[in-house]
């Protein structure tokens, strides 16, 4: 867990910044939006001047927590665009929930010939040491929780809007406060952040109860594909492109869905592939019981949490649906194959 020296060379680096440039890791879930809002709310209180950048599409459902146009790496500025100072010269990069190079793609390029103090706050146990300065904590629940706690240390001015938007983070990477990450750091931290006026309900609301029409579909189509292997203990589900074509869909309407399966009582943890245009197949793992999918992902060069983790495979479908039951096999040794 972070302590208070820690906190105390954040504080140091940003107030030695003015210009700063903030982002996540690509594909970006409500934990990477809500820190990246609320640390663009508290450096903007300071007077300092904040570049967010987010390295893909942010999905429709978090944009609730934005005031303002936040550009996109490869779609609104390309890797040497940002490197000429098209959205600015910086003197400090802050990189939140995110620590290695597999999770940030091209901005990983910047990042190598950028001269400017990059600041990482994150809790993935996968890291590359890719800050100058860096806060990892894995036994946090979510960034949001580490960056909650740098706000209380340093004093910074919590707004509404840095407070829904942390709520936002926690309450995400806990699955609303139903994963077994969800202990009583979470809780405490979700108390604090209502006091500071984050409302339950209203954020549920606009994250949970905003699905477009193509979005079901997307997820009507995944689910046609389930199958369950070693007695119903493990799930596969996935989604082609030929699925977002016909649905209208993107890979960032994809967030949150591999979760539906493990509704099934038996399911203790499940694979969602999900195919992408260069024909690589992007394949995110969920467990609980003490099954580790941070490991198998790792044996492809992805990485994440012990419960929640994700790698890329090379096409065709069946061929990565193949390597990871096999990996899995392990995990349920013994266990019959359906």
């Amino acid at each position: 867990m972070a302590d208070n020296g820690d906190f105390a060379r954040v504080v140091e680096l940003i107030g030695k910044s003015g210009i700063v440039l903030i982002t996540s890791h690509t594909k970006p879930d409500g934990d990477a939006c809500g820190c990246t809002v609320a640390m663009c709310e508290a450096l903007r209180g300071m007077g300092k001047k904040v570049q967010p950048l987010f390295l893909s599409p942010l999905p429709g459902w978090y944009e609730f927590l934005l005031d303002e146009e936040v550009p996109v790496l490869g779609k609104d500025v390309s890797v040497e665009e940002l490197a000429n100072g098209r959205l600015g010269k910086f003197d400090l990069v802050i990189i939140v929930d995110a620590d290695s190079y597999s999770q940030i793609g091209d901005f990983g390029k910047y990042l190598k010939q950028n001269e400017s103090p990059v600041l990482v706050i994150d809790h993935h146990m996968t890291s590359d040491g890719v800050g100058d300065v860096q806060i990892v904590d894995s036994s946090a629940a979510a960034t949001g929780l580490i960056l909650l706690d740098i706000f209380e240390y340093a004093g910074w001015d919590l707004s509404v809007r840095a407070a829904e938007a942390l709520f936002a983070a926690i309450a995400t990477d806990t699955g609303w406060f139903e994963f077994n990450n969800t202990d009583k750091r979470v809780y405490s931290a979700a108390a604090r952040l209502a006091e500071a006026g984050a409302e339950s309900a209203k954020i549920y609301e606009k994250l949970y109860h905003n699905f477009s029409y193509a979005r079901f579909k997307l997820m009507l189509a995944m689910l046609d594909t389930l199958e369950l292997h070693f007695g119903g203990r493990f799930a596969t589900q996935h989604i082609l492109q030929c699925d977002f074509e016909r649905t209208g869909t993107t890979s960032a309407d994809t967030e949150s869905l591999i979760n539906e399966c493990h509704r099934i009582g038996t399911v203790e943890a499940s694979a969602l592939f999900v195919e992408f245009e260069d024909g690589r197949i992007r394949c995110s793992l969920r467990s609980k019981n003490g099954i580790d999918v941070s490991e198998i992902a790792g044996k492809f060069g992805g990485g994440g949490h012990k419960a929640a983790a994700g790698t890329f495979l090379p096409g065709p479908m069946e061929e990565a649906k193949r390597l990871i039951v096999g990996e899995m096999s392990v995990q349920f040794e013994g266990a019959a194959e359906n």
